[in-house]
């Protein structure tokens, strides 16, 4: 069993690893408009910058979490960490557009092979009483990754220029990449499993890219759902060919298995819908704020800053919690806690001071943290120690899925409802947010049945906590 010393010394360079790709994330997308500038592109070219990026992440992550456990989480980690900090550089020293869209690419591929082992390292190297404690450490490190990037970024772009948001990353990731190899423990589930088959490899990326793309529909409401139909229906046929072959494969890339399991399959449907529901109202939250309170940007940053910084605070809490309590309650609370929040939004009003919205706001962030933690400690404790890099894999896709599933539905239902009121800036702005939170909470509302359907870790007879949360 690994030491206690070092396994706090774990934590720490997954940690670092997660802070890099989340702060990469976020940073980016301050410095869009600088870039578009100074390679003279458009805003539809630029945006390609960041779509990039998120979309090979979303595609590989699985197949990364299953590499790890055939060859085991050091290697792909460490790997993952130097791709990463090589396309960092590559970046900040890209002559044109083009080139910054594929040297994301080499980041993304990088940043998916740090975040599809993150879970399952940290999960390896803490037995299940502390389990959630540990993974809610993580949960806040991703929220302070995503909230430091704006500011972040913007203070680098003032003083430095916008090709210091990507060199920031090369001495942090140097220094991971040292850690990495003084702790992280050699750990291979099992050395004797054959590698998967790599048209399976090239059905995922296929059928997930699809489904990314879906909900990526532009132009009216016709042409979005031709868009979505089209895309959603080819998605459907390849991911059915996917799965019929996983069922019968000797060295599968998804183990069907992990459908079976109630814990495992329950999680992650509620993760999805949950972070639906986060990226939903934060993408409508800045257009409310500044065209119906006549808000800054700035104003605006300061305002959203606060969700994040509530999870930073909530969820070790929450971790803590859920290895006394067990995982559902926690969980289930949260997905309550949001639920509530996001429907409480309806009773604000223009002409009502915008605290309103701020103390919903830190309330969402309380659900927010409180369902995060033990969700991921519940899906991750739920599989052997020997799957948990194609289970930390899925964590992180459910993750980018739910982000994109909800950013595409909820732009497209946002967009439509401010077209078609025949009111003031503003009024239009504020009718169309109240007439889009039904389904935000909607969302919210299915992370909560999903979460109280599952049973807790603890509770389940199949997986003895002692074989599955500690490393021998």
């Amino acid at each position: 069993m690994i030491e206690n010393r070092r396994k706090w010394w774990i934590l720490t360079v997954a940690a670092a690893g997660v802070l890099l790709s989340t702060v990469d994330a976020s940073i980016v997308n301050i410095a869009l408009p600088t870039i578009s500038e100074y390679f003279k592109a458009s805003v539809q070219t630029t945006a390609w910058v960041t779509i990039s990026y998120l979309l090979v992440i979303t595609t590989v992550l699985l197949i990364f979490g299953r590499l790890s456990d055939i060859y085991g989480q050091k290697l792909v980690f460490g790997g993952g960490l130097l791709i990463f900090t090589i396309g960092s550089a590559l970046c900040a020293f890209s002559a044109n557009i083009t080139k910054l869209v594929v040297f994301r690419l080499i980041q993304g591929i990088g940043a998916a092979m740090i975040v599809s082992n993150t879970s399952a390292i940290v999960t390896n190297a803490f037995p299940g009483e502390q389990r959630g404690m540990a993974l809610g450490t993580i949960g806040a490190v991703v929220s302070i990754g995503l909230m430091s990037g704006p500011p972040l970024g913007g203070l680098i772009i003032h003083y430095l220029g916008w090709h210091y948001i990507f060199l920031v990353n090369v001495p942090i990731g140097v220094m991971a990449l040292i850690l990495t190899a003084r702790v992280l423990p050699e750990l291979k589930a099992d050395s004797s499993t054959r590698l998967f088959h790599p048209l399976d490899s090239l059905l995922w990326i296929v059928g997930i890219t699809l489904l990314v793309l879906a909900f990526r529909g532009v132009g009216n409401m016709a042409s979005v759902l031709l868009s979505f139909t089209a895309c959603f229906s080819i998605c459907i046929i390849v991911l059915a060919v996917f799965f019929k072959r996983q069922s019968t494969a000797d060295s599968p890339l998804l183990k069907i298995s992990f459908l079976k399991n109630d814990i495992f399959l329950f999680a992650s449907i509620a993760g999805f819908f949950s972070y639906m529901a986060m990226i939903a109202l934060t993408f409508m939250l800045p257009f409310l704020l500044e065209n119906s309170y006549g808000k800054t940007p700035f104003d605006t940053g300061k305002i959203l800053v606060v969700i994040p910084a509530t999870t930073v605070f909530i969820s070790p809490i929450s971790g803590f919690l859920s290895d006394k309590l067990g995982q559902r309650p926690v969980a289930s609370v949260g997905s309550l806690i949001s639920t509530l929040a996001i429907a409480s939004m309806f009773f604000a009003a223009p002409e009502y001071s915008s605290w309103g919205i701020i103390a919903s706001l830190i309330v969402f962030g309380v659900g927010l943290g409180m369902f995060g933690s033990p969700n991921n400690s519940a899906l991750m404790g739920s599989v052997d120690y020997k799957d948990r890099g194609a289970a930390g894999g899925i964590l992180a896709t459910v993750r980018n899925l739910g982000m994109v599933s909800g950013l595409g539905i909820i732009s497209v239902i946002y967009n439509s409802g401010i077209t078609r009121v025949s009111a003031s800036p503003a009024d239009a702005y504020f009718l169309a947010f109240k007439k889009a939170l039904p389904i935000v909470a909607g969302f919210s509302f299915m992370a909560l049945v999903f979460s109280a359907l599952r049973k807790s870790v603890r509770e389940a007879a199949s997986e003895p906590d002692a074989k599955v949360a500690r490393i021998e």
